[in-house]
């Protein structure tokens, strides 16, 4: 706009020229404000027919200023202030333009010279001198407006961990402290901007409103040479009511690799945020930016490499269900978090061993990517882990992974690989060995993060436990993976070479490690230990995946064996086996197909055409009426998860007492993926329960019989000393029950007749009564001194067994293992199982001839082996379940004679002799017959 035309130039003064103006209005912070006060602008240009409706708040009409950015053109030098309605409300600035005549200002005044009670109009104006003209610029409608916007919390916190586990998420003052702050070469950290507002109050009948999402943002930081170190991802914005944001912020960025000195340092950061102000009901008119500087702690772990290296170790019970982790500190003993479970009645420091797959796809380029030099892959949004994941398993249990510990043996060795579906792309895919190995290395990683807290402490040595029953293929890879994925934990400054895993003890050697110590100094056990000199004992794990069992004795170390591990005290390992098909979560998915089985139940699951995922235990049924309802599918997946939990199953097997849930109305899932009510399990469930019972008593039999033959085969004395007829407890045998389902009543039961002694009571540390032979060490916490005393569960023992042989508080040993299984034929009238190769029998060199050749007698092509892992004279005949046929790699007519002899605890070697003289020899693996 033009103040004056050319002819009247003379009289008036220079001829001056506004080609672009804007306004905004600048508040203050507040005392003990969160931010850096406001900054108001309209949201579109303005110009000299624009009336926008400026909201008037209480305390930026005290407190705030009007600004005016102004530029044009003028004929020379004039001067120029900023006044309301003709009267100035600034001082008057003096412009000299540039020799094209241009120039530009800003005018500041304050609000309340704007603000005037009971004015709903305003006419901004420029006085233009020296003459004193007055230039109307344009006009502004004033709206009182109440309070203004304030921020409530500001919070800025690290996420990462909260979205793969639902670990609990650090704040701003974690990430500030010079104590923890951020390792450098840990990856993508995600942040959280959360900014909550007050609402808005107005006086006036159309009140203003902010939607608080943002708009616009901008992020600095003072290394500037760092591009892409800290970027918003701006799809994650969201209001109205908080201003809401994520940022990333790399650590391994290359700028920082030498960037970061001893001590650390700070990133200074500067957050510009812009939301959106209108009316009620109408388009926003107004931008509300605001500022917030803060700062990072960045931390370079080199400097403290001496001080990880003195820490403790880490014991890793990595189990079929859930893994627990414990280390040492100043003497006391931690159990780790993986995530949060969602009851706060379950035991934190127990992960469940489950990952969710969110795109497959991504999560191998992403481990592919992942090399030694470059660690932490960014998982967000690929994966989920522990109790994240398991809270997916009814919702999306094909994209849900379980048992990953025995994922190498199902897949790898057996070829078993399920079909699984990711959550993200609805993609199919399966398992091959790669994506195995991918797999737990993904949770090792996740487990590591866990341990090793950014910022704080780096582990370097880690001591894992397996089970009794494994394949060692299946074992090798398992550690290979497990290193490599708590490998991908340690920040990238920290050579490989100072990483140390292990897996070289079973999980109930593992818990003798921890329990016999413990045992050993309680009087209630000095009468064993002063009779036999040490401390005999038969663990029996019985967990969510496997039943493992280990024979064996605590005692004094040899002189040679103080000198070579510094350990003062041995756990001596004589005898190990197991049953990974024998655990609390095979037992709870039988109660699920039993449930469903059942005559009460099966017609309504027929008629509503409601499938059942089948165990791997049960054999399939080739006669089944309605085979459809037990092919694999999702919906047969969803509903063993559903009556899983609905029917409390996973109580039922602890014991008689914890009865099965009656619900009047079950959800389920039909064969064509509709939802489907059931009514059949509300009624009378006398009948089930006493089914399920049965069938309980007859699994865990099994676990029991096998360990009374463990404990009947193994060398506990020199050759010839065992007293004829001893018994297990006339011999010392302590039998240490671990596991969670080893707290079940059946387990009491089944060992009470598999051992013969009717008045069997299983004793606890709590018990006043003296030990009968059977014990559960289970204590609880206790504070001493103002600390934490962690209790020993039967689960979380095995990882603070294996504590105690990564820091050297007892050394483990093992003797030459006995062969693990009963191999024979069958003879007599009428015929039953005769164990010729029996358990316990000393492996030997099956290349080499001599007595350790069993004389099978006439064999054929055609005859097969006869295998179990328990052994009842007389009692087992060719349909008996525990028996499993294997026959040779022979010619179907061949016919000679065969000697038989135990080459490694699951490996037999054997040779057989034609008639004609030529000989045929061979070795055979047994476990995967048994899985």
């Amino acid at each position: 706009m033009r103040e004056s035309d050319e002819a009247s130039r003379g009289s008036v003064g220079p001829l001056v020229r506004v080609d672009r103006f804007a306004f905004q209005v600048v508040v203050p912070p507040a005392e003990g404000a969160e931010i850096e006060g406001f900054v108001l602008t309209p949201l579109h240009p303005l110009d000299a027919r624009a009336v926008p409706q400026l909201p008037m708040y209480e305390r930026w009409a005290a407190h705030g200023r009007f600004e005016l950015a102004l530029e044009g053109v003028a004929s020379e030098a004039f001067d120029v202030a900023l006044g309301f309605d003709s009267v100035p409300a600034s001082a008057s600035v003096s412009i000299a333009p540039d020799p094209d005549g241009h120039w530009q200002v800003t005018l500041t005044a304050p609000l309340d010279a704007l603000y005037r009670e009971g004015l709903d109009a305003r006419e901004v104006t420029l006085h233009l001198g020296p003459q004193g003209r007055v230039l109307l610029l344009h006009k502004l409608r004033l709206a009182a407006a109440g309070r203004g916007p304030e921020v409530e919390r500001f919070e800025l916190r690290e996420a990462t961990d909260s979205v793969l586990v639902h670990a609990p998420e650090r704040k701003l003052f974690d990430l500030q402290n010079p104590e923890e702050g951020f390792w450098v070469g840990t990856g993508r950290w995600r942040l959280r901007l959360m900014v909550d507002w007050s609402r808005l109050e107005s006086d006036g009948p159309t009140p203003f409103a902010l939607d608080a999402r943002p708009v616009a943002l901008t992020l600095s930081h003072d290394r500037p040479e760092a591009e892409g170190l800290l970027v918003e991802d701006s799809a994650r914005r969201s209001g109205p009511r908080r201003s809401y944001t994520e940022f990333y912020l790399d650590t391994s960025h290359p700028a920082l690799a030498a960037g970061v000195p001893p001590e650390g340092s700070d990133l200074r950061v500067s957050l510009e945020v812009a939301s959106q102000l209108g009316r009620a009901g109408e388009a926003p008119s107004f931008l509300l930016r605001w500022r917030r500087r803060f700062t990072l702690r960045l931390r370079d772990p080199r400097p403290s490499l001496a001080v990880f290296r003195r820490l403790s170790g880490v014991g890793i019970d990595f189990g079929t269900t859930a893994t627990v982790a414990a280390y040492a500190h100043r003497g006391y003993r931690t159990l780790m978090r993986l995530g949060s479970p969602p009851d706060p009645t379950q035991n934190g420091a127990e992960n469940p061993t489950v990952l969710l797959i969110e795109d497959h796809e991504r999560l191998w380029s992403e481990l592919a990517n992942a090399v030694e030099g470059r660690r932490f892959p960014s998982l967000l949004r690929v994966v989920l882990g522990s109790h994240a994941a398991s809270e997916q398993l009814r919702e999306h249990p094909d994209a849900v992974v379980t048992e990953i510990k025995s994922l190498p043996e199902r897949v790898v060795v057996l070829d078993q690989s399920p079909l699984l579906r990711d959550r993200e792309k609805r993609a199919n895919f399966v398992l091959d060995e790669p994506r195995v190995r991918g797999l737990v290395r993904t949770y090792a990683y996740l487990l590591g993060r866990a341990i090793n807290r950014p910022g704080q402490e780096v582990f370097l040595r880690y001591w894992l436990t397996y089970p009794a029953q494994f394949d060692e293929h299946a074992r090798a890879l398992l550690v290979e993976e497990l290193r490599a994925g708590i490998l991908l934990s340690i920040p990238e400054g920290i050579s490989a070479d100072e990483v140390h895993v292990q897996m070289q003890a079973t999980e109930p050697e593992a818990y003798a490690a921890e329990v016999c110590p413990e045992l050993a100094a309680h009087p209630a056990f000095a009468p064993l230990l002063e009779r036999y000199g040490e401390l005999r004992f038969a663990v029996f794990d019985f967990g969510g995946g496997t039943l493992d069992i280990a024979c064996g004795r605590y005692r004094p170390a040899t002189p040679a064996e103080e000198s070579a591990s510094g350990c003062s005290t041995v756990i001596e390992t004589l005898q190990v086996a197991g049953d990974d098909h024998l655990g609390g979560d095979y037992l709870t998915h039988e109660l699920v197909w039993l449930t469903h089985q059942h005559d009460r139940h099966l017609p309504e699951m027929e008629a509503k055409e409601v499938p059942m995922q089948r165990p791997v235990t049960i054999p399939e049924n080739k006669l089944a009426r309605a085979p459809q309802l037990y092919r694999r599918s999702v919906a047969a997946r969803q509903n063993k998860v559903a009556f899983e939990r609905a029917l409390k199953l996973e109580q039922v097997k602890f014991g008689p007492r914890h009865e099965l849930a009656r619900v009047e109305n079950l959800g389920a899932t039909d064969v064509a993926n509709q939802p489907v009510t059931l009514q059949s399990l509300a009624g009378d469930v006398a009948g089930v329960q006493s089914k399920l019972a049965r069938h309980l008593e007859e699994r865990i039999a099994d676990g029991a019989r096998l360990l009374a033959n463990m404990i009947a085969s193994t060398p506990w004395e020199a050759p010839g000393a065992t007293p004829a007829g001893a018994s297990w407890r006339e011999r010392g045998v302590v039998i240490l029950l671990a596991g969670n389902s080893a707290r079940s009543e059946y387990v009491e039961r089944a060992l009470a007749t598999a051992l013969n002694v009717p008045d069997l009571k299983v004793w606890t540390p709590q018990d006043t009564a003296a030990p009968a032979g059977v014990v559960r060490f289970e204590t609880a916490p206790r504070v001493e001194k103002g600390a934490e005393i962690l209790g020993v569960t039967p689960k979380t023992a095995v990882a603070l067994g294996a504590l105690r042989i990564a820091n050297r508080d007892v050394h483990l040993v093992r003797a030459a293992q006995g062969f693990s299984y009963f191999v024979g034929d069958l003879k007599g009238f009428p015929p039953s199982f005769a164990a010729l190769l029996p358990l316990g029998t000393p492996p030997a060199d099956p290349a080499a001839e001599g007595p350790h050749y069993i004389d099978f007698g006439a064999w054929n092509g055609q005859k097969p082996l006869r295998v179990s892992r328990e052994f009842e004279a007389q009692k087992m005949g060719a349909t008996d379940p525990r028996l499993v046929s294997i026959r040779l790699d022979l010619p179907h007519d061949a016919r000679g004679r065969l000697v038989v002899c135990a080459a490694t605890p699951s490996t037999i070697g054997w040779r057989f002799t034609h008639d004609d003289g030529t000989v045929h020899r061979g070795t055979l693996v047994l476990t995967p017959y048994f899985n």
